[in-house]
Order: C-alpha cells, then sequence, then structure tokens
C-alpha cells in the first residue's frame, strides 16, 4: 500500500511538473493606441482620478507567474500605418487594431480560431456582434475568419437635453425614435427658447460623423451602405433611393443645427453643467453620458437607440477596438493568455472604470458592473453595441469613405444636387475597388 501511495505522489508531483512546464512563458509587448497611461492620471474635464495601467500589469501578472507585460503606447495620428509598420518589425506581439481591415491581404496576423477551439473559449461572453465584428478575410480564406478580440467596445446614440424639450413643451423622444420623429421635434425646438429668450437649436451630431449619420438615417429607410469585407469586392449603395432620401432628410436637419456644425462648431456645451443650447445629439460618444453623470447632470439627459433597419434590426457602425497577435511573436500562446485575459471581469471594470474616453466594457457581464446596474440610460448605451451594424463598415477606412464625406458635404453646401453628388461618390468608390 505504501509503495502504491509513493508511486501516486511522484505520478502527481511529476504531472504538476509536466503541467508548470507547459505553462505559457515569456516577456509580452503589448502596443495600445490612445490615452492610455501606465501611471495614474487627473480626467481634464471631470477632475477624475484614472489609475494606469500599473494594475492591468501586477494583476495578469500575479495570475501568470511566467509571463511579463510590457505596454507600447502610441497617439491616434497615423495609427494604421504605424501599427502596419509595427507588425512587419515584429516590435510587439499584441496589437490594438482598430484598422483591421486595412490588414485582410497582408497575412501579418495569427489566426484564432485554433486557439479559441484549444481552450474552448466562450465567445459568447462578449455583447452578440463584438466578435463578427472584427473579422477579416484573410489572403487564403473562403469566408471571414476570426484574427481579433473585442476588448474595447464602442458605440453611438441619440442623446436629448430634456430640459430643453420642457421649456419647448415637446414630449421627450421615444426608445426607438423614428426619422420623422426627429425632424418634427429638431424643428420645434430651433429658435429662440420661450422660457430663457436664448437661441435654441433643434439638433447636432459631430462633423466628422456626417457620413454615419447620413448611412443610419439611410438604414432608418431600409438602406444599407453596401457589403462585403475584401476591399476588391465590395458593393456600395452609396447612390440608392434610400440614401439620396436620406441626404435629403439631413438638408432638413441642417436647418436646424448650430452654424458650422460640418466643421465641428456648435454643441460644445452638450451634456456639461451649463450653456447647452442644443435639444437633440443624433450620434453621442459614451464619454457624453459618463461626463454628464459625473458632473451630475445626467437626470437633465434622456438616451435612445440609433436608427436601424427594420428587416435585419441592424443600425450604427460597429467600433472600438480589437487585440490581435502579431504573426512573427515568438510568445503566442503567452500573447494568447493575455487576449483571454481582457474578456476577464477585472480588465473589463478597470475599462469601465478607467478608460471612458476610449471606449465601453465589450463583455454581458458589464451589465451588472457597479453603477451600471439598475441604471436604465447606461443599459441601454451598452445593449446599443449588439444592434449596430456587423460586419461593419469597411469602406470607412479607406479611399471611398472620402468620397462619400465629400459629396455629402457638397450636397450640405449647395454646391452639387443630391442625387449627382451621390452618383460621384458610387463612381469613385466603385473605380477604387476595381483598382485593388
Amino acid at each position: 500500500m505504501k509503495r502504491i501511495l509513493t508511486i501516486l505522489v511522484v505520478l502527481a508531483l511529476t504531472l504538476g511538473v509536466t503541467a508548470a512546464a507547459e505553462s505559457p512563458t515569456g516577456h509580452v509587448r503589448v502596443q495600445l493606441i490612445g490615452n492610455f497611461s501606465m501611471e495614474d492620471t487627473t480626467d481634464q474635464t471631470t477632475g477624475v482620478t484614472k489609475t494606469g495601467l500599473h494594475v492591468i500589469k501586477e494583476d495578469f501578472e500575479s495570475k501568470h507567474p511566467g509571463i511579463t507585460l510590457e505596454f507600447i503606447i502610441m497617439g491616434w495620428d497615423d495609427y494604421v500605418k504605424k501599427t502596419q509598420t509595427m507588425i512587419l518589425a515584429n516590435e510587439a506581439d499584441v496589437f490594438q487594431v482598430p484598422g483591421i481591415s486595412m490588414m485582410s491581404d497582408m497575412d501579418v496576423l495569427e489566426p484564432l480560431q485554433p486557439y479559441i477551439d484549444r481552450d474552448g473559449f466562450d465567445l459568447t461572453q462578449y455583447f452578440d456582434g463584438q466578435v463578427d465584428g472584427w473579422k477579416i478575410m484573410g489572403p487564403n480564406d473562403a469566408e471571414p475568419t476570426i484574427y481579433a478580440l473585442p476588448f474595447l467596445g464602442d458605440t453611438r446614440y441619440i442623446c436629448y437635453d430634456k430640459t430643453i424639450f420642457d421649456q419647448w413643451g415637446v414630449e421627450y423622444l421615444s426608445e426607438h425614435p423614428t426619422v420623422e420623429e426627429i425632424l418634427e421635434k429638431a424643428k420645434a425646438m430651433t429658435g429662440v427658447n420661450p422660457v430663457t429668450g436664448q437661441q435654441n437649436y433643434g439638433v447636432m451630431w459631430r462633423g466628422v460623423d456626417t457620413d454615419d449619420t447620413v448611412v443610419n438615417l439611410a438604414e432608418a429607410l431600409g438602406g444599407t451602405w453596401g457589403e462585403g469585407l475584401r476591399f476588391s469586392e465590395l458593393t456600395y449603395h452609396f447612390n440608392s433611393p434610400e440614401m439620396v432620401q436620406a441626404l435629403e432628410i439631413m438638408q432638413e436637419l441642417a436647418a436646424c443645427a448650430p452654424e458650422g456644425m460640418m466643421a465641428n462648431a456648435g454643441g460644445e456645451n452638450f451634456g456639461l453643467l451649463e450653456g447647452n443650447d442644443v435639444a437633440i445629439n443624433l450620434r453621442a460618444m459614451p464619454s457624453v453620458l459618463r461626463n454628464a453623470k459625473v458632473l451630475g447632470v445626467d437626470s437633465q439627459y434622456g438616451v435612445s437607440y440609433l436608427f436601424v433597419n427594420e428587416e435585419t434590426g441592424k443600425g450604427g457602425m460597429f467600433a472600438g477596438s480589437p487585440f490581435a497577435i502579431g504573426k512573427t511573436s515568438q510568445v503566442k500562446d503567452a500573447a494568447w493568455e493575455f487576449l483571454k485575459y481582457t474578456a476577464s471581469d477585472f480588465f473589463q471594470q478597470y475599462v469601465w472604470n478607467h478608460c471612458s474616453s476610449e471606449g465601453l466594457p465589450c463583455v454581458k457581464s458589464a451589465l451588472n458592473f457597479q453603477g451600471v446596474a439598475g441604471d436604465e440610460q447606461y443599459q441601454l448605451v451598452l445593449n446599443s453595441m449588439s444592434y449596430l451594424w456587423t460586419p461593419r463598415y469597411p469602406y470607412r477606412s479607406v479611399t471611398p469613405r472620402g468620397s462619400l464625406q465629400s459629396a455629402i458635404q457638397s450636397a450640405l453646401n449647395g454646391s452639387m444636387e443630391v442625387q449627382a453628388a451621390l452618383d460621384q461618390a458610387q463612381a469613385e468608390a466603385e473605380a477604387w475597388s476595381s483598382e485593388q
């Protein structure tokens, strides 16, 4: 009996040593884009202290004693080219790749499905569409494939100032407002406020989002931007009847917006303590509501979903950031451990609490995070990520977006007729794809 016990003990120790030997090890370099910092910082808008990435490094390394993390932080300027250069030079192992569609033909990223299958990694923990939204077709792929996993979510939603609605005697927006509702109420609140005597504007949007706003209006009318993933195979609906109608509606909305909206002028005080003169923000960023809550004025603002295509139930551009592993990385298994870790509650709560300017948690468990659970506004904003169009709008990463933006601007400033402008954008986009 003692002999059997001895053999079992030796076997257990041997298996333990083997398991330990098989645990991934190595130094993992993680590239990040944006306003991240290793050290604690203070948010300039809210005055809130934001904890640095040092807590992520400490927590991850404590759970993976054979792996060390190094964060390489860069800005958003020319980020796609810089990231491509870093990947080709093997300057990191894990890359933040919001421009992943630009790398679909480069064969520089590691396909992740084998790792997912090997570890039985649960993809259902992410909000619906988050994994599919980052799929691309590599040069040898016959269908969209997982080369990256989400770690930052992002979305847009409609936000409105209840105080201005009250002052004008206008009913609040419904949870899923129609285009007609937005038009009617934006027009009703454009002019001199009957209570304050100050000029009000019915609607606003960020100038850089004008094309996305037009596409979202087209989705409400049953249209889409087009289809496809590979740049050479994209088909466009830029001059479809729905897009034409959407741009004509945008012309009406522009008359209710602050002057200079296309140049990002006007509406700067939306969501802040005082001075807001705009009733409806058609494409509010997550930080608008987050700042309003920190400043204690969130009860002044309501939130609604973006427009959706009734047939598909989808609407709005998919955004955010995923992490991918470089194909030339020498520590792929260790890098994969980090990708899995970014879906953990600890990491996603860090995103929620300290990276609100960069994005949102992208896992369903975030609906139960402190500050989210029981908060109808945050629940709607996070849930809106499940409505976003996936696969996303791939044309946004390349020349066709510029063609569409130029056409929309020409129509809004009156230098071209709507149909002619969109016909031109369609022709330019098709010509670009034919050259890829």
